[in-house]
């Protein structure tokens, strides 16, 4: 998934913060991690499901990045 997309995703993610929405990515049919905006913040969570790991951003660009990472690091397709 490019950086453009991730990008798009998290902004159409951080437009509805008064709901709750989980993005799940998944590899070989199994969730391996999940992003969502909380709820009346301005904070972005990502869980990396392997390893219960929650890392919190604040911004968009970072958060792409990171995603991008934990993408190549499970090679998610």
């Amino acid at each position: 998934m490019s950086k453009e997309s991730l990008i798009k995703m998290l902004e159409t993610l951080c437009q509805y913060n008064n709901v709750e929405i989980t993005h799940t990515f998944n590899s070989n049919e199994q969730p391996v991690m999940t992003v969502r905006y909380l709820k009346h913040t301005r904070t972005i969570e990502i869980t990396n499901l392997k390893n219960n790991t929650v890392i919190l951003f604040d911004n968009i660009e970072e958060s792409a990045e990171a995603l991008q990472l934990l993408i190549n690091e499970n090679t998610i397709v």
